[in-house]
């Protein structure tokens, strides 16, 4: 993060960082002078000059020309910090208070979601629900944060988890990975196609469904099925057990 964007984050408009960051380097300066360093347009640099006098953050120079420069710039800053953090703390008060949210509250066979993004969400989140066994079939072995702890955590408390998927120069690092905080892996037989189908299946009582790459290029697009359709998941787990007889142990 950069120092305007630090400025932005803390509630500061665009013109407000810039002219702080211009204050920040010329120390003392004129009007003109802040506008210049600013890319600020006059019209717009006196009303924000105002605006930090009124919140005691700017002084005036006695002089021939008017000049500026901050004053008790840390102090308000930390008072900004403050201030952003006591918010946070009263989003999670308020957040426990509302209670435990049930995504699961209606039964549902089908739901769809669309983007990379989501779907890795919901896996994390789905891994420290399941009580036994996890199957999974994918590509390649993508790795984010939540993702691996989560799973590391399911495995600690007993989970079983095999995972199937492609394994080659790319991908064998990643895969590596995933065995060594406890996945039972092999190595995808492309004797079930060039390309495997990524399929989860939540102790046998939920599975997932993703279509993605080479049948769609932006992860933005990537569809999921999520389902709890016993008939849909035991075709499923039927097919993963094949699958995982057939493929190389790794």
């Amino acid at each position: 993060m950069n120092k305007q964007e630090f400025f932005k984050s803390l509630g500061f408009t665009r013109y407000e960082a810039n002219i702080l960051l211009s204050l920040i380097r010329l120390k003392v300066a004129t009007p003109k002078e802040i506008s210049l360093n600013s890319g600020v347009p006059q019209n717009k640099l006196y009303q924000i000059l105002s605006k930090f006098e009124n919140e005691g953050i700017l002084s005036q120079i006695p002089s021939d020309v008017k000049k500026y420069k901050l004053i008790s710039f840390k102090s308000f800053i930390d008072s900004k910090i403050d201030e952003k953090e006591k918010n946070i703390k009263e989003l999670k008060n308020n957040f426990k208070k509302i209670g435990e949210i049930d995504e699961n509250e209606e039964e549902f066979i089908f739901s769809l979601i669309k983007g990379q993004k989501g779907i890795m969400n919901k896996l994390a989140e789905k891994n420290l629900e399941v009580k036994k066994e996890i199957l999974g079939v994918q590509r390649n072995w993508k790795i984010w944060g939540t993702g691996l702890d989560n799973m590391k955590r399911a495995i600690k408390k007993g989970v079983d988890v095999n995972m199937i998927g492609e394994i080659n120069k790319e991908t064998k690092e990643r895969a590596l990975e995933w065995r060594k905080i406890g996945c039972k892996v092999r190595e995808y037989n492309q004797k079930f196609g060039q390309f495997p189908l990524r399929f989860t299946i939540f102790d046998n009582k939920e599975a997932r469904i993703t279509i993605g790459k080479p049948e769609i290029s932006d992860p933005k697009d990537y569809i999921t099925i999520w389902t709890k359709s016993k008939p849909l998941i035991n075709i499923l787990r039927a097919q993963f057990m094949n699958m995982w007889e057939n493929s190389k142990k790794f």
